[in-house]
């Protein structure tokens, strides 16, 4: 029997260790920290946004649309294996507008609709009936997309995987790649990677992946009664979303921040909210309840994410540098990284986002 060791246990180790889980290779997760989802994904809101999505091109936008879907029915079965609560939402995404160029989106419905997505442009009647709270001139529905809590739903992958015979090891870390006995190794432990793969990577004149910063805020906001993800693009470019919780509460976040002294911080907070007043005014009675932070790894000269061997060290595989859509891509990652263990290639698009 092949063994293979994982190295990182945020979501996309845990999604890759629950995917080999159904495989005949004797797998360990290697993990530095005392519990899982410490770093990036711990840091995530766990928006599921892709069929909507119009900033991905190419082999990305097939990612992105095999993970989400992959999503129905993995929650389905990991809920029915492990009996745990994991918060997924299935209500689909509103995506607002300042200035929406009607005839672009107009395109991205059509292409979708090929696809075999549904997308809904949304006139001010709509809107106002849908969100009521809301300030906003366009929109546009997309019930395909989903939420999921990042953190549950390691813990269920964890879980079921454990019951499928992989070996997680806490507090473990890893210092030297050469001095692990095993047949292939995984790497997905974010900016640490950095460090793993600089022996391996002689010519790459730096690291490899680039930490950038987010903080994001949990809310309470009374009689907003939101079902839906919302994702607001403004018109300076910059995005924001509103994740509901249950029980009056909600994600807000997140910032994205390339250089930066100390997170969290409370600026953000005023800045977050701030954001969600111009799109809705009933935030104006936020009660801040949790604010985080954490860095996303993001690629400095490759395409993200970075997915397939490493170049002349075939027994490495690496699967990082999601930068801001692990949640969104694991299952697809996962699916990748398990074909190429067992044989070599797979049937989604990998090559375009392998290490040169």
């Amino acid at each position: 029997m092949k063994t293979v060791t994982i190295i990182g246990c945020g979501v996309i180790g845990a999604m890759i260790a629950y995917e080999l889980s159904k495989s005949d290779l004797d797998v360990t997760v290697l993990e530095a920290n005392a519990k899982p989802a410490l770093g990036s994904t711990g840091a995530a809101l766990g928006v599921l946004m892709a069929a909507s999505s119009a900033k991905a091109k190419g082999d990305l936008v097939k990612l992105r649309l095999a993970s989400l879907q992959a999503y129905d029915p993995l929650i389905d079965e990991l809920i029915k294996q492990t009996n745990l609560d994991i918060l997924y939402n299935r209500q689909g995404i509103f995506n607002l507008y300042r200035a929406a160029d009607i005839t672009k989106l107009r395109s991205l419905i059509a292409i979708r609709q090929e696809q075999g997505f549904t997308l809904q442009c949304l006139g001010q009647q709509e809107i106002s009936h849908a969100l009521p709270q809301f300030q906003t001139s366009g929109a546009l529905f997309s019930p395909c997309d989903r939420a999921v809590h990042p953190t549950q739903l390691v813990k269920a992958l964890i879980t079921a995987a454990t019951q499928n015979g992989v070996k997680f090891i806490w507090q473990s870390p890893v210092q030297n790649l050469n001095k692990l006995s095993c047949d292939r190794i995984v790497i997905t432990s974010g900016i640490g990677s950095n460090a793993l793969l600089a022996q391996f990577l002689p010519n790459q004149a730096q690291e490899l992946l680039q930490p950038v910063g987010g903080q994001a805020l949990k809310v309470k906001v009374p009689q907003l009664n939101l079902q839906n993800v919302v994702h607001a693009e403004n018109e300076d470019g910059s995005d924001f979303n509103i994740v509901p919780l249950g029980d009056d509460q909600y994600w807000l976040g997140a910032t994205v921040e390339f250089e930066y002294e100390q997170l969290p911080r409370e600026a953000n907070v005023r800045l977050l909210l701030e954001n969600a007043i111009a799109w809705c005014p009933a935030f104006a009675d936020a009660e801040v309840l949790e604010t985080w932070a954490g860095d996303r790894p993001r690629p400095r000269s490759n395409r993200a994410p970075i997915l397939g061997f490493v170049p002349d060290h075939e027994h490495l595989l690496i699967a990082t540098g999601h930068y801001r859509n692990g949640i969104m891509m694991a299952p697809a990652t996962a699916k990748i990284t398990r074909d190429l263990l067992l044989t070599g290639a797979s049937d989604l698009p990998w090559q375009p986002f392998a290490l040169k």
